[in-house]
């Protein structure tokens, strides 16, 4: 007797399960596809439809998918499927309590732990990661990423044990690990040894030359030690997607003179970079001829002033500059112009000093006028840069001076509790920089961490102290462990002596400023 025909839908479930242990996901889904067709309620072709989509980076689609499967699936039947279908549906639409029931179906399985742990990173809840990792740690002892990932958890909390140990002991099982090298490497600028950081670095991009961040994250360690030909090149890897010119198709610049044409720089940075590197403008213009300069709208008016050969707008027209010695037939990134110019550190100096806008302010008697700044909204490391202001007390004891705020943001309730600092009438910090320098060339003198108001006082004959973070928060054009700036010849810093201390930087600045008032 004849047994009986395989019927399609099983044949189909059997083969979905194939494929996807085969990690065939494209044949997996499209086999997932089929069975839907014939059987639209088959919680099982729901269930590998989902995982397929998933793995091949549809996610809102896996999502969708696994959100069906899970309520259609019996759940005394089957569940061992409902921890991949809950993982699923946690990753794709950010769902912490759909990876929390992963765990309780499956809570042994050190991969729910520590998708659960990437959540609560994202969510900044990191006590509750660690918890979650240790758990991974305890169901996959020894696994590197994990320990890894423990390091860097511990080091993102302030009092979090020292991260170096649970570091090394992730290399030491897994040398050629990417993450664990990577990770290594930013422990160690974290502490301020960008050197020690950048031989990390280099294991790890030896390990992953794809890796754009680490490529960055070696570059960033070599600029702020000096390293400036290397260090650029390194950064320009981590850009490059960036780095589409406005003119599609433009020609990179080679740093020569430029014919028929002028040479095209272009920003991808804030508004505070773009001065800083606006020093850069007035040496392309003698290299090249002719240079256009896109830049944000609000340095338009500040950079046209300083640089008055230089046609600085803030888009491009549609058709080409009526003259055509000025249409653009090369082009380059303003961040990076610098390495045509700069083998070190000291070649950043421009010849006659900064463009700047000429003091208002008079000398002599009466009090000091300061503006000060005491904070940064930078996306990643705003809070390493930033102060409160209750901790500028020391400073703003100080006799024989007057304290005006030039802090951007919403800052109302810090001035009410500290009368000492006046505000400035008609002050709009996130208005023409060109407004904000006449403001500061009025001072004299500015007091301000590492922000945008520190870069448009660089473009004025005011002087100004900045107040630098040690390690991650100190960008690299401010260099190391170096009381002035290449870049900024009427600029001092004052420099945290460990990570995360504002109190001896503080009382520094009190000192010298009661120097200065007593000997006006």
């Amino acid at each position: 007797m004849a047994e009986p025909e395989t019927p399609p839908a099983d044949e189909w479930r059997r083969s979905a399960s194939e494929q996807a242990v085969a990690g065939n996901w494209s044949a997996c889904r499209a086999v997932a596809r089929k069975l839907l067709l014939v059987s639209p309620r088959d919680p099982i072709g729901g269930y590998f439809f989902s995982l397929a989509t998933g793995r091949l980076g549809d996610a809102a689609s896996s999502g969708r998918s696994a959100d069906w499967a899970c309520a259609a699936i019996p759940r005394p039947v089957v569940v061992p499927l409902h921890k991949e279908l809950f993982t699923l549906q946690g990753l794709a639409a950010g769902h912490r309590d759909a990876l929390r029931r992963a765990v309780l179906v499956s809570p042994d399985q050190g991969a729910g732990l520590f998708n659960l742990a990437n959540m609560e990173v994202r969510r900044e809840n990191y006590r509750a990661a660690l918890t979650q990792l240790r758990r991974a740690n305890a169901a996959r002892p020894l696994d590197p990423g994990t320990l890894g990932e423990i390091a860097r958890i511990l080091g993102l909390l302030t009092d979090g044990a020292h991260p170096g140990a649970a570091f090394l002991r992730a290399l030491a099982l897994s040398p050629s690990d990417f993450n664990a090298l990577r990770n290594m490497g930013l422990w160690q600028r974290k502490q301020d040894r960008s050197a020690e950081g950048a031989r990390w670095f280099r294991r790890a991009v030896a390990v992953n030359p794809t890796s754009r961040e680490a490529q960055g994250e070696l570059g960033r360690a070599l600029l702020s030690d000096g390293h400036l030909a290397e260090g650029w090149d390194r950064l320009e890897r981590f850009r490059l997607p960036e780095w589409e010119p406005p003119i599609d198709g433009l020609p990179r610049w080679d740093g020569g003179p430029v014919r028929n044409g002028a040479l095209l720089l272009w920003s991808v940075d804030k508004v505070g970079d773009e001065l800083l590197f606006s020093v850069f403008l007035e040496r392309a213009r003698q290299a090249a001829g002719r240079v256009i300069a896109v830049v944000d709208r609000r340095n338009v008016a500040l950079l046209s002033r300083l640089h008055p050969q230089v046609r600085v707008i803030a888009t491009l027209p549609e058709e080409d500059p009526a003259d055509p010695d000025w249409r653009p037939v090369t082009g380059y990134p303003l961040e990076f112009a610098g390495r045509f110019f700069s083998a070190q550190p000291a070649d950043l100096a421009c010849p006659g000093g900064h463009r700047s806008l000429p003091r208002k302010a008079g000398s002599g008697g009466g009090s000091l006028k300061i503006g000060i700044s005491w904070k940064s909204d930078a996306s990643l490391v705003g809070a390493l840069k930033s102060t409160r202001l209750a901790d500028w007390s020391p400073v703003l004891r100080q006799p024989g001076c007057r304290f005006f705020s030039l802090q951007y943001g919403d800052v109302a309730r810090e001035l009410d509790a500290f009368p000492e600092v006046e505000r400035i009438p008609g002050f709009e910090p996130f208005g023409s920089t060109l407004a904000f320098a006449e403001i500061i060339a009025d001072l004299d003198l500015v007091i301000t961490v590492a922000n945008t108001t520190a870069h448009v006082a660089g473009c004025t004959k005011t002087p100004f102290w900045v107040l630098l973070p040690t390690g991650f928060g100190s960008s690299w054009f401010w260099f190391r462990e170096r009381a002035d700036s290449p870049l900024y010849s009427r600029a001092r810093l004052f420099r945290q002596p460990v990570p995360g201390d504002w109190e001896p930087v503080f009382g520094d600045l009190a000192a010298v400023l009661a120097e200065l008032a007593a000997g006006r």
